[in-house]
């Protein structure tokens, strides 16, 4: 069994998607464009907002505050399910595209939004893709750091926080990110597994 996932309004989530797997299903341009097309459909479907997201090959994840009625199972349920139905036609495939569910942890203070955005921005860097966050385009590093237009995002309260100025938001932002040090590393990795949900075994 899984601890039931907190569902409410006016609540930010950090989520998590895994490829069936640990394929990699996100193989070209095409198909990172075709998740964010669907995102973009599904804001304004429903509504929420998405704070921050970084598409990897094999793994998505998503910085959510939900602001109405429409919960984060909705959400995730119809962004998953509609971007599958999408790829598998796209591909000629079918099955399962996703593995299991959707992993969600509340992000619940202003210290731990900045270290999930930090987790997510130095993502394909961790991974190897890339050598520094800017060289990867599919999140939105590049809005927050660079000032890059991006429609999917809604900026933070805690991002607007960090300077009056949209310059200086803009630099601080890009410093917290593109300088942080193996120790920074270590621990936005540590915060952020330990408070993925775990299994309750009967």
């Amino acid at each position: 069994m899984r601890a039931p996932r907190i569902i409410g309004k006016d609540i930010c989530y950090h989520i998590r998607c895994q490829c069936n797997n640990k394929e990699f299903r996100f193989e070209t341009d095409d198909d990172f464009c075709l998740y964010e097309t669907v995102l973009s459909e599904y804001i304004k479907k429903y509504g929420f907002h998405l704070n921050n997201y970084t598409l990897m090959h094999t793994h998505v994840h998503l910085i959510i505050t939900i602001i109405n009625e429409f919960t984060i199972d909705r959400v995730m349920r119809s962004i998953n399910q509609i971007f599958a139905h999408k790829y598998n036609l796209r591909k000629g495939r079918s099955g399962h595209l996703w593995l299991a569910r959707y992993k969600s942890s509340v992000i619940d203070s202003d210290e731990y939004f900045l270290c999930c955005n930090r987790y997510l921005d130095r993502n394909a860097t961790r991974a190897g893709i890339v050598s520094i966050p800017k060289d990867w385009q599919w999140g939105g590093f590049h809005f927050y750091a660079y000032g890059r237009p991006n429609n999917l995002i809604t900026p933070s309260s805690t991002y607007l926080g960090l300077d009056d100025a949209q310059i200086g938001r803009q630099e601080k932002y890009r410093k917290f990110v593109e300088d942080a040090i193996p120790s920074d590393e270590i621990r936005d990795k540590e915060w952020i597994h330990s408070r993925w949900p775990k299994r309750k075994h009967r």
